[in-house]
């Protein structure tokens, strides 16, 4: 989702179509317009030779976009053999360059000659929103940005002395134990566990979200993408360049968190 700018960017282009994470990929696309990364139908993307019926329906498109750090050369290779034009986006800085990987990203897009908005595209909920007060979502697929169960029974504590009952959310990253001992931590504090919702269900809860709290994760650049009220806890990575965009975020250091007031940011103007 940090590349979701320099989605938007293309979406006011006309005609985009996503190959990726098709389950992220819908929350912003159409499903015709939305294809796995894994479907049978593009193995051969990574293949000496691409199939013909691949390369036929990929000749449709003026131009393909490779988001990638380091993308294979066979993808590349095919996609030029097939596609006119064919241009490759850095998706994070070089070390030791603290520039924003999502502006960073746009900018290479402007920079290739396309102008316009470069917003999240908006979210496309299969429900509508409904209030789902205050959320705290502690957890992160990387183990050193997540919080540690103490802080998370904390900033718990916290948020239900100033705000009432909180849902606590842990998705399919956060390991037993560690589930467990936040479980421990949160054992006296009012709260409602919801753990791994479907993407849809989960973009229907935290745009419904009063106010949002949590680690660096893919769910805090979602939540904050929904317009949520954020407050997300750096502790392992910089957020010069992996902060979540969006119109009511506000970055907390994990030593700063315990000690301010949990209280919705106001929108950016």
């Amino acid at each position: 989702m940090i590349s979701w700018p320099a989605l938007g960017l293309l979406v006011g282009q006309g005609g985009l179509h996503l190959w990726g994470r098709s389950e992220w990929g819908r929350l912003i696309l159409p499903d015709e317009r939305v294809h796995q990364r894994e479907a049978a139908r593009f193995a051969s993307l990574f293949a000496p030779q691409i199939d013909d019926a691949l390369a036929a329906w990929l000749a449709g498109f003026g131009r393909a976009v490779v988001f990638a750090a380091a993308p294979p050369p066979e993808l590349l290779a095919n996609l030029r053999g097939a596609v006119p034009l064919v241009w490759e986006i850095a998706t994070r800085p070089r070390p030791g360059v603290l520039s924003h990987a999502g502006g960073m990203q746009v900018e290479q897009l402007r920079g290739l000659g396309l102008d316009g908005e470069a917003e999240c595209p908006a979210i496309r909920l299969q429900n509508p929103a409904q209030s789902s007060g205050v959320i705290l979502a502690p957890g992160s697929g990387g183990r050193d940005k997540r919080l540690s169960p103490e802080l998370g029974g904390l900033l718990a504590r916290r948020l239900t002395d100033e705000h009432g009952e909180i849902t606590l959310l842990l998705g399919p990253a956060e390991d037993d134990q560690y589930a467990d001992s936040l479980l421990a931590a949160l054992a006296n504090t009012p709260h409602r566990l919801v753990r791994s919702p479907s993407i849809p269900d989960l973009a229907c809860l935290l745009a419904g979200a009063e106010l949002y709290l949590g680690a660096d994760s893919g769910v805090t650049h979602l939540a904050a993408a929904s317009g949520a009220p954020c407050l997300a806890v750096f502790q392992a990575t910089s957020p010069m360049v992996w902060a979540p965009r969006g119109p009511r975020v506000r970055i907390l250091g994990a030593m700063e968190a315990p000690h301010v007031g949990l209280a919705p940011p106001r929108p950016q103007v």
